[in-house]
This record gives C-alpha cells, structure tokens and sequence, in this order.
C-alpha cells in the first residue's frame, strides 16, 4: 500500500496542450474538494462522515478516528470547436496530496497542498503585417507561436475543533504561489536582405504568493439534516511581473500591489436512508480587474463575479458482515453549473460551464482506506463567441487510514 501511495504521489506531469481556457489569467482551477466531491458534481460542503471529507470544508476533519494520507491524480482529455476547426488536447497531472492527524477527541489538524492550475498550451497560426511603402500599402504575411505555461500551489494547514457531537468548527492558514509565462514568436518569411531580422520574440513572467485565512463550519441540527459551509480571505501581495522583447529590448521588472480573491461556500445535506444522502452546495468568487494581474492589464478585462451551482447524490456501501463485493462499494452521481471567471478578449460575455459527473469509492483490504474513483464530463461555452470546449476528465484518489497517536491500554494479567 505505501508503494502505491508513493507512485501517485511520484507522478510527473506530462502535458500535450489542455484546455483552450489554460491561458485565460485565471488557467483551468482543478476542483480541490477531493475526488468523493469530484463524483457529487463538486458538491459535498455538509458530508458528515469520513469516507472522503471535503477539502474545502476544515470542519470535516471532525469525523476522522485515526491518521489519514490522501494522494491523488487525474487525467483529461479537451476537444476545441470553433471558427470551422477542430484540435484536440490532453493532460496529466496530480490532484491533491493531504495528511490529515487525529491529535485529540476534539482537535484534528492536515498539512496539504492543492494545485491551482496546471496547463501548457501551444498554437501556431498564420497573420499578416500591413504597412504603408512608397509603392504603397504592403500585406506580409507570417507565423505567430504561442506558448504559455502555467502552475501554482495553495498550502493549507487546517484545524478542527469538535465542539458536540453536532457541532464542528475549522480554520485554516494558507500560503498561495503562482507561475505563468507567455512566450510569442513571430516568424516572418526570410528573404536575401533580411536574414530573419524581422523575426520577434516576446517573453512575459508573472509571479504571485501571499498568505490566506479562512474559517469554516460543520452542523446536524437534526439526525438527517447536516449543514456546511467555508469562508477564505483574498491573498494580499505584490505582483512580479517581467517582459522582455529581443532586438535589444530590455527586461522591465515592476512589483505592483495585487491580490487573489477570496471565496465562500455553503452546503446542505440530507440523509433520508441508512444508505441514500444528497447533497446541494452554492459557491462565490467576486474578481476584480486587479485580480488577474499585471500581464493581462491590457486585455480588457472586466469584474467577474464566478458562482457555481452543485448537485449530488450517493449511495453508501454497507458494513454489515453479510455484505461482499459490490455491495460494499459506494457509487454517486453530480451535476454542475459553474459560471468561471475566464475572460475572451474582445468579448463581454461570461464562459459557462456544465458538467456531469459519476464517481464510485472501493473499499480496501482490513478496512484499511478507499479507492475513489470519478469521471466527469462536460462543456465549456463562452457567450459572444462561436467557440466551444468539451472536456473528459478522469480522477483517482487514494485514503490511507492508520491508528497514530493512539495511546496503549495495559490490563493487568491474571
């Protein structure tokens, strides 16, 4: 079992290409709930137990009995339409990685990172230059590249504090770094006199970290009704941005203030059988123009405010010991709005995205853990734009749960 914990864990990304929305200021977030929430449609703010809490969601580490290491990895798979053309993109990368510790009955702590985004998108095109000779006007045609690259992390340390068996509040400190780069080539045609001197070359870096705050809570009014939710701070910090240009263009370096934003959620859930739980989250994230940082100040951008809309049900495995084989496997399903906070230039409308989701978690040998499983589809339409993505994503996750910090009962032998 610790062999296979290391090779999710040792996984090495390997992209060819991703979504066309990689390159947006904001890249393409993974969903960072964990991979039972992947299978809910995103949804699972008010889960109560501990077969696969909710990342977001600090509180939930009430439930835990023991030590748990949880790793994860996904795989996707893009198509792009549109202006009469088709492309096609994959990635691989990893989820999440978390090790949550049951110190005390009423406090529980985790030490995790979170990948914000992880894209490497590449487009070659045709375009042309106009410019006036004394001939006339002159069209010359040539090759743009266009290489971006993107990747951050979110840090968490989150706490627990049980308060009843109905009551459990969490916080967490966070700490957020981010990397992107956009590198254009322009290739213009050779000819005897110019010996590629036309040919440019742009490269632009954008760097961000900051520390975060968050809160959350974890409530069962009654038997069959829990409710959840979470509060995060914007991460306040300076922007390091870098351009450089080739022709002797030098590098300009510039710090300016800027932050991420914060975000806030909350979730119902009801339980109306043993087995049988679903499951209802909203969630809100308010960007700003200033959000998105110094490389895309000249895009026309505009305030966003990105809402998702979550729905889930599931079906839980039984423990009975008559119960073998697949009827000890947990299976849900999810559906999901989310209007993101991607921007196309030159448009004003908002990119929505839709997506259904099925997710199943297999329990391992001696109650040792879960295997969850998830495969979500869906679609990604920007308004004002003849342009669509659909996008197939596939998700492992690994729950090792062990006994630490457990103290030893001696009894007297006779």
């Amino acid at each position: 079992m610790i062999l296979i914990f290391f090779l999710l864990f040792g996984v090495v990304q390997a992209q060819a290409g991703g979504s066309i929305f990689g390159a947006q200021p904001t890249g393409d977030p993974q969903q960072s709930g964990g991979v039972r929430s992947v299978g809910l449609g995103g949804a699972g703010l008010a889960i109560w137990d501990s077969l696969g809490i909710h990342a977001d969601n600090a509180a939930q580490m009430g439930g835990i009995t023991g030590t748990m290491l949880r790793a994860g990895m996904y795989t996707g798979l893009y198509t792009v339409s549109g202006n009469s053309q088709n492309d096609t993109d994959s990635e691989f990368g990893w989820q999440s990685f978390r090790l949550y510790l049951n110190l005390h009955p009423r406090y529980r702590t985790a030490l995790g990172v979170d990948p914000i985004r992880k894209s490497d998108v590449r487009t070659i095109g045709l375009d042309t230059l106009f410019f006036d000779t004394a001939e006339g006007m002159v069209a010359e045609p040539f090759e743009r590249r266009t290489s971006w690259q993107g990747s951050g992390l979110d840090i968490r340390w989150d706490h627990a504090f049980v308060l009843s068996n109905r009551i459990v509040l969490g916080a967490t400190a966070g700490f957020l770094t981010e990397h992107m780069e956009l590198i254009s080539d322009l290739d213009f045609p050779d000819t005897d006199a110019s010996n590629d001197a036309r040919d440019a070359s742009f490269r632009s870096v954008q760097r961000f970290s900051g520390f975060w705050g968050g809160v959350s809570f974890l409530l069962k009014p009654v038997d069959r009704w829990t409710l959840g939710g979470f509060w995060r701070s914007r991460a306040s910090s300076d922007f390091a941005y870098e351009r450089a240009v080739n022709h002797g263009g030098d590098a300009i370096l510039l710090e300016p203030t800027g932050h991420r934003p914060g975000a806030f959620g909350a979730g119902v859930g009801y339980k109306w059988d043993r087995m049988w739980t679903a499951y209802a989250d909203y969630r809100q994230q308010n960007w700003t123009v200033s959000d998105y940082g110094p490389m895309f100040s000249e895009s026309g951008l505009r305030d966003v405010d990105a809402t998702a809309l979550l729905l889930g049900v599931e079906r839980q495995g039984g423990t009975r010991l008559t119960d073998e084989g697949f009827d000890r496997w947990d299976y849900r399903a999810g559906l999901a709005y989310r209007l993101q906070p991607w921007q196309i230039s030159g448009s004003s409308g908002d990119v929505v995205e839709t997506a259904l989701s099925l997710g199943v978690s297999l329990p391992l040998a001696q109650q040792a853990g879960k295997l969850h499983l998830a495969l979500e589809g869906g679609q990604r339409v920007p308004e004002d734009s003849d342009s669509s993505e659909n996008f197939v994503r596939f998700y492992m996750q690994l729950d090792m749960h062990e006994r630490w910090f457990q103290r030893e009962r001696r009894t007297l032998r006779k």
